[in-house]
Order: C-alpha cells, then structure tokens, then sequence
C-alpha cells in the first residue's frame, strides 16, 4: 500500500539524516579538540614554569592515589607498582624540563612505561565488564594525564 511505502521511506530519510547527523557531529567534535589542544600547547608554550608545576603535581597526585589503590583497592598489585613506576620515569623528564629529547633514556623508558600500563590495564578491565565511563576515568586520571601533559609540550615546539 502507499501508506505503508512512504512510512518506509520516511523511515530510511530519517535514518539517513541520523547518519548523517552523527558524522557530522564527530567532525565538529574532532575540530573542536584539535582548537583545544592547539591553545593547550599554546599556553604549555608561553607559561613553562607554571606547566612545569603543574605536571609535578599532576605526578604527585597520581602517585598518591597509586599508594591508595595499593593499601585499599583489590587490583593487581603488579599493574600498580607499574603504573607507580611509570610516573617515577616521568618525574626524571620533569630534571631537563621544558627541554626533552626523544632519544634520551628517560623519555624512552617513560614512553616503554607509558605503553606497558596502558596496555597492562586495558587488557585487565577488559577481561571481565566494567563500564566504559568508569574504565576511561581511570585510564585518564591513572594511565594518560602526566603522559598528556608531557604531549602538550612536544606539540608546543
């Protein structure tokens, strides 16, 4: 019937738009974090010290919240330790900071230690369910913010 052809094709002008909503929403998501992270590396530039300081803090919070997870949380303790390890590198960048060299020691091991937490905690949260909010935060705050940081400053040069 005719009512029923113009319900399906309303249906896929619908899901047509919805698609093409979407991608275009990803587009403005993707230009909107590259303008972000472009004034990130823009304010990492002009204010060293301050972003030398905060990094610091950064690692020290982190570093902080690895003890807790270790004396009251029932995660593997190795990926802790790691992952305690891992901003343990990333305070040696902080000696030659805002002057880092891809080849150094320090910046390859925290890039070999930036790689083996990462992957050491995503291969654990996806072994059994865990909410994808709850393993981002985590990841985030435990995983990528001192790393991040560290990001900004290659970008800014």
């Amino acid at each position: 019937s005719l009512a029923r052809l113009l319900r399906v094709s309303m249906g896929l002008v619908s899901v047509a738009v919805t698609y093409l909503a979407g991608y275009l929403f990803l587009v403005f998501v993707a230009i909107c974090l590259a303008c972000g992270l472009y004034y990130l590396a823009e304010l990492c530039e002009e204010y060293t010290s301050m972003t030398k300081r905060v990094i610091y803090w950064a690692t020290l919070a982190v570093l902080a919240e690895h003890v807790l997870l270790l004396l009251f949380e029932p995660l593997p303790k190795h990926l802790v330790l790691l992952g305690f390890g891992a901003h343990v590198c990333y305070f040696q960048l902080l000696k030659s900071f805002p002057f880092l060299e891809l080849s150094s020691p320090a910046c390859l091991a925290s890039i070999a230690a930036l790689v083996a937490t990462s992957w050491g905690w995503l291969r654990h949260f996806f072994s059994e369910y865990h909410q994808v909010t709850t393993v981002l935060g985590f990841m985030l705050f435990n995983a990528w913010l001192v790393p991040f940081a560290f990001f900004m400053l290659f970008n800014a040069w």
